[in-house]
């Protein structure tokens, strides 16, 4: 059975791509910590060049999560999940599966992402 943390970061998974999809800066700005790390298909990004630059050219069309397992460490969880999308950037296709690894911190009350691994599944 899933506990009402665990449910709260699934949906803040959601809301992390759903903002993205959005292109809602504020919401991102909410949801990702400073130190913010994303290293996956298109290179490294930190938080400064992912809300400055990427997520504006970003193009979700659709997503799932197809699968989320969620552990948690006292105020830090491990969300690994197999994520699909039909997605571009500036013109070049990131459709396909892959492998997320999330980590969250749970900062004032609030969980934020801090770094997140994404790998093409196969």
């Amino acid at each position: 059975m899933i506990g009402a943390v665990e449910h709260e970061l699934i949906e803040l998974s959601h809301d992390l791509t759903r903002a993205a999809q959005a292109h809602d800066f504020e919401r991102l700005e909410e949801l990702l910590g400073k130190e913010f790390n994303l290293v996956g298909v298109v290179g490294e990004l930190d938080r400064g060049a992912l809300l400055g630059d990427v997520a504006a050219r970003y193009a979700i069309e659709d997503f799932a999560y197809e699968e989320i397992d969620v552990e948690i460490y006292g105020d830090t969880a491990v969300l690994s999940s197999r994520y699909r999308q039909n997605a571009a950037l500036d013109g070049r296709d990131l459709s396909g599966s892959f492998l997320l690894t999330d980590v969250w911190v749970r900062r004032e009350g609030r969980w934020q992402a801090v770094r997140r691994h994404a790998t093409l599944a196969s």
